[in-house]
């Protein structure tokens, strides 16, 4: 279960369900997943942050991305879309850059028209998906998946947008592009920023500025962001030891992953691990969980909400 391995019916880039789900424990997997509440509460850990999902709530997981669900005060059911990354990645060469942030309790009430888009986009997928198999269904799934990751990729992505609501000039798109492709390669000291601000003919003050201005975050406070998370997945699937994950992570000393994790995960390297990890079969038997029919979606979709 960590990594999770996800694999699709032949001719097909999408994986839906409709489940209840009680506990979910910490895992990651190739796939991106949109997690839609139909009903009830979830709380979903990604990465060191936790969100509570109410009914009509939806959030966005990365491939890759830590994740745990849980759930909240109350039942849940839950529509689970996973989506094949390469199917993904192959739509446009920008993709493959993108990093969807998606989260509608922060950030739904700031820009409702964007979201009721994409839960059009997703209730006209689901109910070609739930269409009695005829010949063209499977191409009209992907034309309508296409339709929704597209519109995904330019309006939720957090190299275009950061955390507010207004684009970026396209140039600074670019220039955040080159700045994650950087941060991805996990280099035993820092990445080039100070090339990167050459490279843009801007001073490193002011592109260390403008970062802190776009993200709310330093950009070493974005690199150790994805460096924990990477030293997150080490601890709970392997037995390396913590100097040797802090090295692989990226950290040039145990003592910043410890501080990084205190920070982030609210607890040490150690704690994280012996909270969250298991043996295999002690993983499945963790994740608590039952399913519905697919067709129950349609009970809570609104058809009336337009794509368009």
């Amino acid at each position: 279960m960590r990594p999770e391995v996800i694999t699709f019916p032949p001719d097909r880039q999408l994986r839906a369900m409709v489940r209840e789900v009680t506990s979910y424990p910490y895992h990651w997997h190739s796939a991106l997943e949109i997690v839609y509440v139909l009903q009830g509460q979830a709380t979903v850990g990604v990465g060191a942050a936790t969100h509570l999902l109410n009914e009509k709530d939806i959030l966005v997981i990365n491939p890759e991305e830590i994740h745990r669900i849980d759930r909240g005060s109350r039942d849940n059911k839950l529509l689970l879309l996973q989506i094949d990354a390469a199917f993904y990645r192959g739509l446009h060469r920008d993709h493959q850059y993108s990093v969807i942030y998606c989260c509608s309790p922060y950030y739904e009430t700031q820009a409702p028209e964007k979201y009721r888009r994409l839960k059009g986009y997703l209730a006209a997928l689901l109910g070609v998906f739930n269409e009695k198999p005829h010949k063209n269904q499977e191409e009209n799934v992907r034309e309508c998946l296409g339709k929704m990751l597209s519109y995904m990729a330019y309006s939720f992505d957090y190299l275009r947008f950061g955390p507010g609501r207004k684009a970026f000039d396209e140039k600074q798109v670019q220039r955040n592009r080159k700045m994650y492709q950087d941060i991805l390669k996990f280099p035993p000291g820092k990445p080039g920023l100070k090339n990167l601000a050459g490279e843009a003919g801007i001073s490193l003050y002011h592109l260390s500025h403008d970062i802190k201005d776009k993200f709310g975050l330093t950009f070493q406070g974005l690199l150790q962001h994805i460096r924990g998370e990477q030293a997150a997945k080490l601890l709970l699937c392997t037995d390396k030891r913590i100097a040797k994950i802090s090295a692989e992570s990226g950290f040039s000393d145990p003592k910043y992953l410890i501080k990084h994790f205190k920070l982030s995960y609210h607890c040490t390297p150690s704690e994280f691990r012996k909270k969250y990890r298991g043996d295999g079969e002690a993983l499945a038997s963790q994740a608590r969980y039952h399913d519905y029919p697919l067709a129950e979606a349609g009970r809570y979709l609104e058809p009336s909400i337009g794509s368009t």
